[in-house]
């Protein structure tokens, strides 16, 4: 069995879904029945799978963005550059 200090090391360096099936499958199962640190390290895991969920769904969400027309852009930057001048528009 690996100790907490090895499971909380795992998990800090890399995603636990790229260890190998045994080391993983021990990680697991440390997780599962410790009473230490295994609430706080299957929080970490939950963070990872969230993290890998939105990585691999990232992608197309922003292929399918809004878009702004070139005279409103124009006009935004316009207002920002008077903004940080410090000059006021109406």
């Amino acid at each position: 069995m690996i100790t907490c200090k090895q499971v909380s090391h795992a998990l800090s360096k890399e995603d636990y879904e790229k260890l190998s099936p045994l080391r993983k499958c021990l990680l697991k199962l440390h997780v599962k029945w410790c009473i230490f640190c295994g609430k706080f390290n299957r929080q970490v895991m939950d963070n990872q799978d969230m993290c890998r969920h939105y990585k691999q769904h990232e992608e197309p969400s922003l292929e399918k963005g809004p878009t702004m027309d070139k005279d409103k852009k124009d006009a935004l930057k316009a207002l920002l550059a008077a903004h940080s001048a410090g000059v006021k528009e109406d």
